[in-house]
């Protein structure tokens, strides 16, 4: 009797565990969260934008977003609000540590413009958060690169609809929900790059900058290794282009063969004018 008991809860129990799928919850609860389904970026490289669109900066003044463009420097965007509790905090920082480690210098090579979705910030706001973002950056004539913006919401719409930045108020949680990222302006108000998440590399920033500068700033170096680069999307940076290292390794060879060829022509040349066979 004990004995078919005991076969009997093995065969219960053991049927429970063989029946268990260690994937289940996970196929059924791995759902992206309502709140999150239209929220991001759209790949909108290569848009060129309608920029006649007023903002306050950070002292108040009533500007243009086209405003900054007229410098003819590329232009790295944030959207963004000041008093975000995460996730901004963590993207300007991130912004400034690519840019920190830059040798170019903002507001020199280009320009940074970080603009509020919170039509309720203003310049009270803006205007410690840029001194703050000064001190830390440390390099000198940068105030003229570093613009905070803010904006009624027909403003915000206007910038963030043309750039199809998705964003939503989260009422029970009183905050913005959004994704992080930058975009990369050339000085006409075309996008030239998107960069998403929060830590940026200085490279991946030069080559963007290059190429929206349509290789206006830069040397000669700076140049050459855009040229070895491409950017991918799915990677989110430049990577090194195998065509193009193709067909430098190619040209490469062709000189070496060419000079080769040069100095044994002239070897053989001068043999024969001295009677030498």
């Amino acid at each position: 009797m004990n004995i078919r008991f005991f076969f009997f809860l093995c065969l219960l129990f053991g049927t429970q565990v063989f029946a268990y799928d260690p994937h289940s919850n996970l196929a059924r609860d791995n759902k992206l969260p309502k709140e999150l389904e239209n929220i991001g970026f759209s790949d909108v490289t290569g848009k060129s934008l309608q920029l006649d669109i007023p903002f306050r900066d950070e002292s108040g003044k009533t500007v243009k977003f086209s405003d900054f463009l007229s410098k003819g420097k590329p232009v790295l965007l944030s959207p963004v609000y000041f008093k975000c509790p995460t996730l901004c905090n963590f993207h300007l920082n991130g912004v400034f540590q690519g840019l920190k480690a830059l040798d170019w210098t903002l507001g020199k090579e280009y320009q940074y413009i970080a603009v509020s979705i919170d039509p309720k910030e203003n310049e009270s706001v803006a205007f410690p958060k840029k001194g703050a973002y000064l001190k830390e950056y440390g390099r000198e004539g940068a105030e003229s690169g570093l613009h905070l913006l803010t904006g009624t919401q027909e403003s915000i719409d206007a910038l963030t609809k043309q750039l199809d930045f998705r964003y939503a108020w989260d009422s029970e949680a009183k905050q913005y929900i959004h994704a992080s990222g930058v975009y990369v302006l050339t000085p006409e108000g075309k996008v030239s790059r998107i960069f998403q998440g929060i830590q940026l590399e200085p490279r991946d920033l030069k080559f963007a900058f290059l190429e929206a500068s349509s290789g206006k700033i830069g040397s000669f170096v700076d140049k050459f290794a855009l040229f070895c680069f491409q950017f991918d999307p799915r990677k989110n940076k430049y990577t090194i282009y195998a065509y193009r290292m193709m067909q430098f390794g190619g040209a490469v060879t062709l000189l070496l063969l060419g000079a080769f060829l040069y100095i044994n022509w002239r070897k053989i040349t001068n043999n024969n004018r001295q009677g030498v066979t």
